[in-house]
């Protein structure tokens, strides 16, 4: 069995207003999944935790998770900002990693998890710029969930048949609300109709499985390293090119993205963009000299 850890970037809502009046909607929408075989979950998460143990002393442990969280915006706000500055973006845990040199272990070791075990990555990223050009107004929820949907499906049904996935996701209440009301599957089978090529979805469970954070001790660490890509694929995106500061850990992230099976689509497997582009960024990082 795979497991899909997913995390989130930016929000759904339209461009012309966020949910609840609150600041301004983002403009891309990505839903990052990292996937491991179910085998790997203990053993990755206790590596998880024991990076954490080692850099977050004080904090592991305490019943505020969040003090030790790991979050791509941390990764970049604590390699940016220093002393007073830092203490106001991140967790009082991250108070810990203020010695410039410890934080560049830190990144190595993080780093050298995606190396060690080897996940297999996807990432769906929805412009809400460019639907507004085109007029579409399908629901940026919907088409990032079917884009892994049909991915981790035709990589079943293509290179690992026989295999089953599930994809687990911290406690979100507006996706478990999209997929209760019946509205995902509405908005899938509509985007599904435009594909020429459907997958057999059968061998992925129909919805994630949210963990409540607050128990899903295991679980919620290795979801971490789904924030960590969405951050970082945000980052390639708008740049145009791999985000290559060490803090987004691009060199490790890169080579885990999957790979598509037929030569002529060597991008937009791993990560798809919606609107469809018609010459994706490159997500190799530059040969180092």
């Amino acid at each position: 069995m795979l497991l899909f850890y997913i995390d989130e970037c930016g929000d759904t809502a339209p461009l012309e207003h966020r949910h609840g009046g609150h600041g301004s909607p983002s403009q891309v929408f990505i839903l990052a999944a990292v996937g491991i075989h179910d085998s790997s979950r203990e053993v990755l998460g206790h590596e998880i935790l024991g990076i954490k143990r080692h850099y977050f002393p004080a904090s592991v442990g305490s019943p505020d998770w969040n003090l030790s969280e790991i979050k791509g915006r941390f990764l970049t706000h604590s390699s940016r900002l220093r002393g007073h500055e830092r203490a106001r973006f991140l967790p009082d845990g991250w108070r810990e990693l203020d010695d410039p040199e410890v934080m560049e272990r830190f990144l190595n070791d993080v780093g050298q998890l995606f190396a060690k075990f080897r996940p297999l990555i996807f990432a769906a990223l929805v412009d809400k710029r460019a639907m507004v050009l085109t007029g579409e107004d399908t629901d940026p929820l919907a088409i990032a969930y079917t884009r892994l949907y049909e991915r981790v499906a035709l990589t079943l049904d293509q290179v690992n048949r026989g295999e089953g996935a599930l994809f687990v996701a911290d406690q979100q209440d507006e996706h478990e609300a999209y997929f209760r009301s019946g509205a995902m599957y509405a908005a899938r089978a509509a985007l599904e109709k435009r594909e020429h090529n459907r997958p057999h979805f059968e061998p992925v469970l129909d919805k994630p499985l949210w963990i409540d954070s607050h128990f899903g001790t295991l679980d919620r660490e290795l979801i971490q390293l789904a924030d960590i890509v969405a951050y970082a694929v945000n980052e390639w995106y708008e740049r145009g090119e791999p985000p290559m500061e060490h803090q987004y850990l691009w060199r490790s992230i890169a080579p885990c993205f999957a790979a598509h099976w037929k030569p002529q689509k060597s991008h937009g497997a791993g990560v798809m963009v919606y609107p469809e582009l018609e010459v994706y960024p490159p997500l190799a990082p530059p040969a180092e000299m």
